[in-house]
Order: structure tokens, then C-alpha cells, then sequence
């Protein structure tokens, strides 16, 4: 990759650091079209995997670099005491096992039907967080004790885990909405938890991805399995430096006005890849 390249991939590292932070979410929903975006370019990135190769290089690329970004993200919440972690290590596990076993599934999809369903995730992500009330709506309001039986706890798990294999995010746009309504965890501390489950999903499917075999490299070299350690370095590079940042803005931001510019890049990514694959 030239100068140009890495410095566009450790911007986009920068963006979804920051919205890993901010929202608690891994990121994957800004880097895996980037990497679609990327692998498509030869000419500009250095690298031309076999499209179907490229579609899940896409997705374990960013379940990689999610990793490091979501274990950042999470410590820096956990300084602050908003995790539970109570609720993360059963869900957690369970994600983390599901997402392995979701990916050996994930690698014999047709590509274009896996760029479809996320481009209408985008979508449907774009009203979601429209809808979604402010961050400090219900700030004062008393925590209740979390639901975590057995069935809550695996079915939650096993939901975001096969989420985040099939689509390469970790998870947390599915976590957060049903850790709230299903787990009953409160807005104050949805955001931080979901992004420990996000580091421990994302653990289970980069490791499937990495031991799977493509048919041809990623990258000669510079992949493991279905993962571009090149692209995932500089990416990574950027989102560890930023998740911090994000999770300081968390409760500083205006949060409708974070909501229409979220709402307006997963609009405008989701409708390019629907319009290039339909």
C-alpha cells in the first residue's frame, strides 16, 4: 500500500474507534463496507483477493480489529464503573461460541447476498438510531436487577454471535437493544456492557475466520485464514487511539444531533451497497 492508502485506512481506524466509543459498538459498521471499498481497488491498495474471498476478508478483517478497539473501549468504561460484568460473561460466552460456529457457515454464502443483507442492516440501523431515545433519557431512573437465566443468556448470546459472524461487526447494534429490553440492563450502563460482549464475540469469530481456509490468500504474507493482518494493523492502529476518545465524548455530545449524523452515513453506505449488488 502507498502513503495515500494507509492513511486513508488509519482515518477510517480513527472514524470507528470513535463511534465504538461513543455508542459502544465495535465499528464494524464503518469498516467492513470501507473494506468491501477497498477490495475492490487494486490499483490503489495493493491487494486483489477473488471477490468471494474478498466479501469475507471484509467481514473477518473487521472482527479482528474489533477486538483490540472493543477491549479498549470496554476498559476505559470499566474505570468508570458503568460494565456489568455479571451479564457479560455469560452472554459473552455464549456470543463468542456462536459467532465461531456461525462463521464456517458465513465463508459458503453467495458474497453478493451477504453485501445485500448488510446494506438493508445499514438501512434499518439508519431508523433505528432515529428512534432511539437521548443518552441520559432515563439517567435518573433506579436499575433493576439484571435477567439472566439460562435461556436469557443463550439466547442472547447465540443472537449477537451469529449476528456478528455473518455481517463481521461485533455485535453491539443487536447487543445493546436486547440487553435493554430482554436483559433489562439501563441506558446508563447498555453502552459499556455491550461493548465487553462485543470483545468476547469478536475473540470467537476472528479465531474461526483465521483458521479457516480460503481459496487463495487474503494478502500473500500478510493474512491468517480469511484476515488481512496489513489492512487490520493500520485499522486497528486507529481505532485503539480513538475508542478512548469516543468513550470520554459519551456523555458529552448532543445525542440527537450524534443520532442524525450516525443516521445519515449508515443511509448513505447502505443505499451504495444496495444500489452496486441488487
Amino acid at each position: 500500500m502507498g502513503a495515500a492508502a494507509v492513511l486513508a485506512v488509519f482515518v477510517v481506524g480513527l472514524l470507528a474507534g470513535l463511534l465504538s466509543g461513543l455508542v459502544g459498538v465495535g465499528g464494524g459498521v464503518l469498516m467492513v463496507p470501507f473494506l468491501y471499498f477497498f477490495y475492490a481497488r487494486p490499483g490503489w491498495f495493493g491487494v486483489a483477493p477473488p471477490p468471494d474471498v474478498a466479501t469475507v476478508a471484509a467481514h473477518a478483517t473487521s472482527l479482528f480489529v474489533i477486538l483490540p478497539t472493543s477491549l479498549r473501549g470496554a476498559w476505559a468504561y470499566h474505570r468508570r464503573g458503568l460494565v456489568v460484568w455479571r451479564a457479560v460473561w455469560p452472554i459473552g460466552a455464549a456470543a463468542a461460541v456462536a459467532a465461531a460456529l456461525a462463521s464456517r457457515f458465513a465463508v459458503q454464502v453467495e458474497p453478493r447476498w451477504l453485501r445485500v443483507v448488510f446494506a438493508l442492516f445499514l438501512l434499518w440501523n439508519a431508523v433505528d438510531v432515529l428512534r432511539s431515545p437521548g443518552a441520559g433519557a432515563d439517567e435518573e431512573a433506579p436499575e433493576r436487577a439484571p435477567r439472566l437465566s439460562l435461556s436469557v443468556t443463550l439466547g442472547v448470546g447465540t443472537a449477537v454471535g451469529v449476528f456478528s459472524a455473518f455481517l463481521g461487526v461485533g455485535g453491539g447494534l443487536l447487543a445493546i437493544p436486547l440487553l435493554m429490553r430482554v436483559v433489562g440492563i439501563g441506558l446508563r450502563h447498555v453502552g459499556a456492557t455491550s461493548l465487553a460482549i462485543v470483545m468476547l464475540t469478536s475473540l470467537g469469530g476472528a479465531l474461526a475466520y483465521m483458521l479457516a481456509a480460503p481459496e487463495a490468500a487474503v494478502r500473500p504474507g500478510w493474512s491468517v485464514g480469511y484476515v488481512d493482518l496489513a489492512a487490520a494493523g493500520i485499522l486497528a492502529a486507529g481505532t485503539v487511539l480513538s475508542v478512548g476518545m469516543g468513550a470520554a465524548l459519551n456523555r458529552r455530545m448532543n445525542p440527537r444531533a450524534l443520532s442524525v449524523v450516525f443516521a445519515i452515513v449508515f443511509a448513505a453506505l447502505g443505499l451504495q451497497l444496495l444500489i452496486a449488488n441488487v
